[in-house]
């Protein structure tokens, strides 16, 4: 009598305690949706992948005629230039995520966010201003007078202006590739935490 008492007993208390931890381990397996917030901050780490670097180089001339410094090919005669400077200039482009904000998320129904990515644009553009002489091409024989730094400074100068008036068609290039490798890479991140995205 006093040992199925106490078997009476322990099966109650295992049964308890079975009844008291059965839905806190049931919570547990439960998902739970991340709010705007934290897909915000999902994203924000991803700034690396929403950029990329280009280095174009233009040549810049010096023309011993004019005494201006020229980009054009086509205007360079035989004879009249002094001096042919390489001009390394550097561009990022990307998608600027920071600028990516709680009111461009949306969530539709239970498991799908539509996102309004921001359009990508010239992050950061730059060019050396250290010029090593090794770099700078004679082509005039009767070359007589060293081009001065204030030449050469123009000169970049001008290569700087002119790559970020021509360069249209890659940034075009790059945005589509930048747009499509983010978008790709946040349906990757959003679909391994059950949310299915609808870029904008």
């Amino acid at each position: 009598m006093n040992r199925k008492y106490w078997i009476m007993l322990a099966v109650s208390i295992l049964a308890l305690i079975a009844v008291i931890l059965w839905p806190a381990k049931k919570l547990e397996n439960v998902p739970t949706t991340p709010d705007k917030n934290e897909i915000l901050g999902i994203l924000h780490a991803q700034s690396q992948i929403a950029t990329t670097e280009v280095t174009v180089r233009k040549m810049g001339v010096y023309d011993s005629e004019t005494q201006i410094a020229s980009l054009n090919p086509t205007k360079w005669k035989l004879g009249k230039r002094l001096a042919v400077i390489p001009v390394d200039v550097t561009i990022r482009y990307g998608i600027d995520l920071a600028e990516l904000k709680e009111s461009d998320i949306t969530f539709i129904g239970e498991d799908s966010v539509q996102i309004r990515l921001p359009k990508p644009k010239i992050i950061d553009k730059s060019f050396n201003p250290i010029t090593n002489p090794d770099e700078i091409v004679t082509l005039s024989t009767g070359l007589r007078d060293k081009v001065g730094e204030t030449t050469i400074q123009q000169i970049k100068n001008m290569a700087f202006e002119d790559v970020l008036h021509q360069e249209k068609g890659l940034q075009q290039q790059l945005s589509e590739e930048l747009t499509h490798n983010t978008e790709t890479v946040f349906t990757s991140l959003l679909t391994a935490i059950g949310l299915h995205p609808i870029f904008i």
